[in-house]
């Protein structure tokens, strides 16, 4: 099952997405934003469960906090591993986009690049969910 086609012309690469791709790829899209929040979350809970113990510490380590701080860099972690492939998508597809011209693809990889997980928002709800791939499918085959 191929979750991407490609159809190829003397010219062109297209980028043809089912409908239940491009769902998935919003939510993956959505998920990095999604593993922060809840990374920070996570750490400050786990600060605020284990305050007076650190408060009140006489000089031993505090193991219990530092095991619940772990499992909030797990979030973390997750999060950063899945923007990056992300990003390595969508910069991909940016470059293959015939519809777009050259200065709009470099101003689309300098928002991927610098503004991060929200600039992967606005290219998949600008670029990728409503664009019609049925329709460039029918001009192909013309």
């Amino acid at each position: 099952m191929h979750l991407i086609h490609y159809i190829y012309d003397t010219n062109f690469i297209y980028f043809k997405m089912k409908k239940s791709s491009k769902i998935l790829l919003g939510i993956l899209t959505v998920l990095p934003l999604i593993l922060f929040i809840l990374y920070f979350v996570n750490f400050f809970s786990s600060f605020l469960m284990h305050f007076h113990e650190l408060e009140n510490n006489t000089g031993e380590f505090p193991i219990e906090f530092f095991r619940s701080v772990f499992g909030a860099f797990i979030f973390l972690i997750l999060a950063i591993v899945i923007r990056l492939g992300l990003m390595i998508f969508y910069i991909i597809h940016v470059s293959d986009n015939q519809k777009t011209d050259t200065t709009k693809k470099i101003m689309w990889i300098l928002i991927l690049v610098f503004i991060g997980t929200i600039g992967s928002i606005l290219y998949f709800f600008m670029e990728i969910y409503p664009s019609n791939d049925n329709e460039l499918a029918k001009r192909h085959d013309e």
